[in-house]
């Protein structure tokens, strides 16, 4: 079972952001948890999109990876209960196909 701690959590948001300015920004207003599995994760309230994760043996310098793209009507508790069954560490990694929108044609390429 994961313990959730309200407040800024400065010694995790240091080794989640890594020397990142732009993810210790983003940190600064998020919310800690910490799963049974050592596992660290931050997302800020009423939004699960983006979920920072941060696992117990990861290397030093290195920044949290992130579960993004978390469905809308999912929780954080699914989230955190994906992570302590160890179904996050047995996902393939993805990559992300980008699409943008062509200005002239208005078609998405």
């Amino acid at each position: 079972m994961a313990t959730i701690f309200k407040g800024f959590r400065p010694r995790i948001a240091r080794k989640m952001a890594a020397g990142d300015a732009e993810i210790m920004r983003w940190l600064g207003a998020a919310n800690f948890a910490k799963a049974s599995t050592g596992h660290w994760l931050a997302w800020h309230d009423g939004d699960v999109s983006k979920i920072a994760v941060l696992p117990p043996m990861h290397p030093e310098g290195l920044p949290a990876y992130w579960l993004e793209s978390w469905e809308s009507g999912h929780t954080i508790e699914q989230a955190m209960a994906t992570v302590e069954s160890g179904e996050l560490d047995r996902m393939p990694e993805s990559v992300m196909n980008l699409f943008i929108e062509n200005p002239e044609t208005g078609k998405w390429e």
